[in-house]
């Protein structure tokens, strides 16, 4: 017998949801899968690069994506799931097949650029690949990433995919890789005069990279975006 909770999302999904259907999924890696979704009512969205949709999961509540792109002539968007351990959102993705209908609100505002065409230094990590792309791709900016990711071999692939490749650095224990993250970002900074810093992913690490680069008498605002944090729930 289904649940309260899923008959609520069932519907509700009627009135608030955007439905889509899965058209694609692309294997990636061993921990990324790309998720096309189409449908009429993705058309005329005004979706703008960095903008979060939060994808309905029946029975398991909602999780935010960020679209690696979107196409509103043709009513289409794709994203780029993590399938880290077995939260929800990885569960999905790993079963989520063809001929799926997948619903969620938005596109929503979440991250944006400045208006114009200064390059942008972005960190993050697997969870602002699509970000990155975006950026990239959708509004045309040089982008220079840099991310901290757990598996360099299983992001290696995707990055290469993105055009991002040789700009990851793998977690150390006890976040000692934190050093070379602050040197990468010195370097890309110093190498992209004018450059907007986004900064993306982990609390934490977001919070003690700032935290260096203000020792370092950078005094420029950073545009922040935490996804998740550790002991934490509901960031997006």
């Amino acid at each position: 017998m289904a649940s309260a909770k899923t008959l609520l999302g069932s519907v509700l999904g009627r009135f608030l949801f955007t439905d889509s259907r899965v058209t694609q999924v692309h294997e990636r890696s061993r921990v990324f899968r790309q998720i096309d979704c189409e449908g009429p009512a993705l058309k005329g969205q005004g979706w703008t690069p960095g903008d979060k949709v939060q994808v309905f999961l029946p029975g398991l509540g909602m999780r935010t994506y960020t679209p690696l792109s979107w196409n509103e002539e043709r009513g289409a968007t794709s994203f780029l799931v993590y399938l880290h351990g077995d939260s929800p959102g990885a569960s999905w993705g790993r079963d989520v097949k063809v001929g799926d209908t997948v619903q969620f609100f938005g596109p929503r505002r979440s991250l944006s650029l400045e208006a114009g065409d200064a390059p942008v230094v972005l960190f993050g990590d697997e969870t602002s690949f699509a970000v990155a792309y975006a950026f990239r791709t959708a509004a045309r900016r040089d982008v220079t990433p840099v991310f901290e990711v757990t598996e360099p071999d299983a992001c290696v692939p995707v990055l290469r995919e993105l055009g991002f490749e040789g700009q990851s650095v793998a977690r150390e224990p006890g976040d000692a890789h934190l050093a070379r993250l602050h040197e990468r970002l010195r370097e890309a900074m110093g190498a992209k005069p004018g450059a907007a810093l986004v900064m993306t992913g982990r609390a934490q690490s977001i919070q003690a990279l700032r935290a260096r680069l203000r020792g370092d008498g950078d005094r420029a605002t950073p545009k922040v975006k935490a996804y998740w944090a550790v002991g934490k729930t509901g960031l997006d």
